[in-house]
């Protein structure tokens, strides 16, 4: 079943990103993870199968173009449709909301994924900066 995560799913999602390997980040917390979901504004789903989260897909509208900020599954269960469900989640609020682009960064080893649903790679290139924190 998809549906809108809730605070409690947050441990259980979490141990899903932690699962797999380079997934977690380590600046990451279960507070970063609630302010993720909050401010994806009903963007956010999980999918739950007997009352365990085997997926979540986080997104967030930015006006101009949608973000698909997480997408993940659980090594057990994949293959199974479930990334494509959670992305035709996110991918049909978005229509209902009249966003036209989504854009993502994404594990080289699930570029065949996206490319198999139509996604194409943007004129564009990726860069990244960190920010210090407490400086």
């Amino acid at each position: 079943m998809i549906r809108n995560p809730i605070h409690s799913d947050i441990p259980g999602i979490r141990a899903l990103m932690e699962a797999v390997p380079g997934f977690w980040q380590s600046g990451w917390s279960e507070t970063t993870l609630a302010q993720a979901i909050r401010t994806a504004d009903g963007l956010a789903f999980v999918w739950e199968d007997e009352s365990q989260i085997l997926g979540f897909v986080c997104a967030h509208d930015l006006g101009f173009r949608a973000y698909l900020s997480e997408l993940v599954v659980d090594a057990g269960a994949r293959h199974q449709g479930i990334a494509t469900g959670l992305l035709a989640a996110v991918e049909e609020a978005l229509r209902g909301r009249g966003q036209q682009v989504l854009i993502a960064d994404v594990w080289r080893d699930a570029v065949s994924f996206y490319r198999s649903r139509g996604w194409e790679p943007p004129d564009a290139i990726l860069l990244r900066y960190r920010l210090t924190v407490g400086d």
